[in-house]
């Protein structure tokens, strides 16, 4: 699974993978539920990827102690990103 793309979960809704974090060696999705029109909605989810026999599927993290920890490394990857953009001079 990768950053950028879509998944389909089993009950027809559509993801857009935002951000990776690996934690205690699971990697884990922050996603925007996509819309009818396929646009972001206002719902988040963070799912867990699981790989059993070469395949990938995800569960929904709906632990709140793992959701803290995950919230800290989705905020300090988004830092960083934030932090290597390049400066621009403001437009007048």
């Amino acid at each position: 699974m990768k950053v950028d793309t879509v998944i389909t979960l089993d009950n027809d809704i559509n993801c857009l993978l935002l951000e990776k974090a690996v934690y205690n060696t699971d990697n884990y999705y922050l996603s925007v539920v996509l819309d009818d029109s396929e646009e972001p909605s206002d719902e988040y989810v963070v799912l867990k990827e699981i790989v059993e026999n070469n395949e990938s599927y995800v569960m929904r993290v709906d632990d709140e102690a793992t959701l803290a920890e995950l919230v800290k490394l989705f905020t300090q990857s988004f830092g960083e990103k934030v932090r290597n953009l390049p400066d621009f001079e403001d437009a007048e």
